[in-house]
């Protein structure tokens, strides 16, 4: 089974990301369709681990005796691009902020902020990284307090990966 992701992967990256690379990069960029198209080949879903619970919230076929490996090998055939810039834009963004929506969300929020990313339709981020603090979430001084309806967000972010045209962060 390994083999034959591979061979999806590699199909998909040879067909749809090989060709725009240069495009992207020049144009720092990658088009909405890009997600789409690597949803539609069933690829997406994988990035946020076989154990998720991913692609039971999305109509794609999941690779047969999933494992982490179906993981990694769709990064690795990714990596060959030789852009970061592509390679994190396309997935990072899903592997990092997804998970807190797929661990700790309602079924009703899965459904209408999990479901939509992992067709590729939307782009999640994950917003740590702060200033004063790194990475290091216990030192985070962002907060969010609840007024009414919403929720009221003060700090600062140093950077936020896909942040500059996520839909969720």
């Amino acid at each position: 089974t390994h083999k034959a992701w591979r061979a999806r992967c590699r199909k998909f990256v040879d067909e749809h990301i090989m060709p725009n690379v240069s495009e992207w990069e020049v144009n720092k960029a990658i088009p909405k369709d890009a997600y789409i198209k690597c949803y539609d080949a069933g690829l997406l879903p994988i990035v946020v681990g076989p154990h998720s619970g991913a692609f039971d919230l999305v109509p794609a076929e999941a690779p047969q005796d999933m494992d982490y490996f179906h993981e990694l090998i769709f990064v690795d055939e990714l990596a060959r691009c030789a852009s970061g810039g592509v390679l994190w834009g396309l997935i990072e963004g899903l592997q990092i902020g997804l998970p807190p929506v797929l661990n700790f969300g309602s079924d009703e929020l899965k459904k209408r902020v999990a479901t939509p990313c992992l067709m590729g339709q939307k782009v999640i981020s994950l917003n740590i990284t702060e200033p004063s603090a790194g990475s290091d979430v216990a030192s985070l001084k962002c907060s969010a307090k609840r007024e009414g309806d919403f929720y009221i967000v003060n700090g600062n972010k140093k950077w936020i990966t896909n942040g500059i045209f996520s839909d969720y962060f």
